[in-house]
């Protein structure tokens, strides 16, 4: 039986590839305002010790979100090491959210 998601806890330093993810977006993305906020609001989340499997999960749908309103090109004018960091996030986003795992590095 899988643990409850709601009570199951993911330290927020295992989101770190997320985290760095979401920078990337935030330094070199031309997204509005309300794109913004969900950058900020996760950065909150992320500021505590740990947050809810639920959350984790969330931040990693609002990174996919925040990559499609960058727009299409968006990846292929990074630089190969925001590429690398953009990427890792999003497949640690994967995880989180289609894997049905925790998201957190092994």
């Amino acid at each position: 039986m899988q643990q409850d998601p709601y009570r199951l806890r993911v330290p927020t330093d295992r989101l770190s590839r997320l985290a760095e993810a979401l920078e990337v977006v935030d330094r070199h993305a031309e997204i509005n305002h309300r794109y913004r906020k969900l950058i900020h609001d996760s950065r909150e989340m992320l500021a505590a010790e740990d947050v809810r499997l639920t959350q984790a999960r969330g931040m990693g749908k609002k990174l996919m979100v925040l990559v499609r309103a960058a727009g299409p090109d968006f990846r292929e004018e990074l630089e190969p090491e925001q590429r690398r960091s953009l990427d890792a996030g999003l497949a640690q986003a994967d995880e989180l959210v289609h894997g049905g795992g925790t998201g957190q590095d092994e």
